[in-house]
């Protein structure tokens, strides 16, 4: 319960941020900088430009492991390799193929941009004795819905999972929900704050809720802090989750 109301407040006072007053000159900061398209650990709707390339690492506490991953802009699409953070799609390909902009009204100030997503993967490991250890094949399919309003960057992110084999054996259906707000740009770079929930359907899972910090220290960089994260265990780490994203 304290985890619900601590994400909660965090939400409400992003969103408050987000949607509040500023001039045209802030709404253009973001532009000096070249962030990945995704948040914490949700996809944004966005897709990487052709030809833009970039490698990431992270590490963390608690049952986080090292690893890492390349992040590949294709002609109206994105190839994203081993993006995973569960255990079970570390080891994963995954295509964001972008979609034309949804409007809402007539001025098209504030469009939806969105892409279709699909995910695979597989993993066979056998030991010296030759007997499979692991067997795990995993396949989603969704979308991500991304919106900038004002200050705030708002993404939503529904899709379907298949997961069969000794780590995960289910059918389910998993929904992420982001709010990020930029909040100062000094000489050391850009800094900006975000609030995720991941929750879903799955069996003995428990929704994630995250709350982190990205700093894009330049054109090419940018780490994110992420020392919060509410799931199966309430995790709170100094520095937590770092996430780097390079670009090439």
């Amino acid at each position: 319960m304290r985890a619900h109301i601590a994400f909660i407040s965090a939400t409400a006072m992003v969103a408050s941020l987000g949607f509040s007053h500023i001039s045209h000159a802030q709404e253009n900061v973001r532009a000096n900088y070249n962030e990945p398209t995704r948040g914490f650990y949700i996809e944004h709707g966005t897709v990487a430009d052709h030809r833009e390339a970039s490698i990431e690492l992270h590490s963390g506490s608690d049952n986080i492991n090292a690893g890492g991953g390349v992040r590949l802009g294709l002609p109206g699409a994105e190839l994203i390799l081993n993006s995973g953070l569960n255990s079970y799609d570390e080891n994963q390909v995954m295509l964001k193929y972008a979609m034309p902009d949804l409007t809402l009204d007539e001025s098209g100030a504030h469009p939806f941009r969105w892409s279709v997503i699909g995910a695979f993967s597989h993993t066979d490991l056998e030991n010296e004795q030759g007997q499979t250890v692991l067997d795990q094949s995993n396949l989603k399919l969704g979308a991500a819905f991304t919106v900038d309003a004002d200050a705030g960057t708002f993404t939503i992110a529904p899709r379907f999972v298949y997961a069969d084999g000794d780590q995960k054996d289910d059918n389910f259906l998993e929904l992420d929900v982001g709010a990020y707000v930029g909040i100062i740009d000094t000489q050391a770079g850009l800094f900006s704050a975000g609030v995720e929930a991941l929750m879903t359907t799955a069996d003995n899972t428990d929704n994630t809720y995250t709350l982190g910090v990205r700093w894009a220290y330049d054109q090419k960089l940018n780490v994110d802090i992420v020392p919060v994260v509410y799931s199966n265990d309430e995790l709170f780490g100094v520095p937590g989750l770092v996430r780097v994203n390079y670009q090439l």
